[in-house]
């Protein structure tokens, strides 16, 4: 495990950091391997304020991501909180101000407006290449609901089958994820793995509408998730998810691939024990999936 803050440094040593016994200015609980925030008064203007920051990085298997808190929703109070560690849930909040908030939407503007034209790009005429699909091809997926977002598992043979055909019209059938199953609790694991950070392709799926062009408002957006045995503590997963860690679970997870929406759905719904969906699905980002990684050189 490796430290790694943005406070100053004096030599080798830092000039913001702290100690084991320091506990949290707003909640008091004892500061742990979550992270702190500490602001302090910039030495070379004094009416300006330098955020610090700092936490743990760990190396290994993916670790689940640490239990949320409640934020704090209280302004910061100068100089009171000055030089105090926060927790980054419970650090207050500084007001910026008018000339500095200014600064920073027009470019975060110019970021929106610039991924919605790719979107508009990538979904072009797609209605019209799907409408020709007069018998699309059909693929097996398993379904869920965990938290109100759909996760799909699909074979690794039946996910390559179907990236072959992104950008055309394609049949899905699902059959929802039997209770109290491996693949019930490989679900939820791959739903709570999708909120860390460990490398994922991002697609966005259109579900044919006759009524409806496809566009950046009416898409949705998903994280595939591949080799989840390889990158995961499982045991650590199990434990949080409340499932039970087997031999047949990190098959399941290493043989299969997750399909997780990043958002919940607005209205929680059954799911069917099974359906048909008609859709179209298109790469936003793409990684380099674990095998290719693992696989040799031609040659050696």
């Amino acid at each position: 495990m490796n430290h790694v803050d943005a406070a100053p440094r004096s030599g080798d040593r830092p000039d913001v950091r702290p100690s084991r016994d320091d506990r949290c200015a707003e909640c008091g609980e004892v500061l742990g391997d979550q992270g702190w925030v500490c602001y302090r008064s910039d030495p070379a203007d004094p009416q300006n304020l330098i955020k610090h920051f700092g936490g743990i990085v760990k190396t290994g298997p993916e670790e689940p991501p640490a239990l949320v808190r409640a934020e704090t929703v209280r302004s910061l109070r100068v100089p009171q909180d000055l030089g105090s560690f926060f927790y980054p849930a419970c650090a207050p909040r500084a007001d910026l101000s008018e000339a500095v908030r200014n600064s920073i939407a027009e470019p975060l503007a110019e970021l929106l407006v610039a991924e919605y034209g790719r979107a508009e790009e990538r979904w072009a005429n797609v209605k019209a290449v799907a409408t020709m699909d007069l018998d699309p091809p059909r693929y097996q997926a398993m379904a869920a609901s965990i938290d109100g977002r759909r996760v799909f598992t699909m074979t690794r043979p039946e996910w390559d089958r179907l990236r072959a055909h992104e950008g055309r019209l394609v049949v899905i059938e699902l059959e929802r994820v039997p209770p109290g199953s491996v693949a019930e609790s490989a679900s939820v694991i791959a739903r709570l793995a999708a909120e860390c950070p460990i490398e994922a392709a991002r697609i966005e799926v259109w579900r044919y509408n006759e009524q409806a062009l496809p566009s950046p408002t009416n898409v949705q957006d998903y994280r595939v998730l591949e080799d989840l045995a390889g990158r995961l503590n499982v045991r650590m997963f199990a434990e949080r998810t409340a499932t039970q860690d087997s031999p047949s679970l990190r098959k399941h997870l290493r043989a299969c691939v997750f399909i997780v929406k990043a958002e919940p759905d607005k209205a929680r719904r059954q799911m069917k024990a099974r359906a048909i969906e008609r859709i179209v699905f298109k790469t936003v980002r793409a990684v380099e999936t674990p095998r290719a990684r693992r696989r040799p050189r031609a040659g050696r």
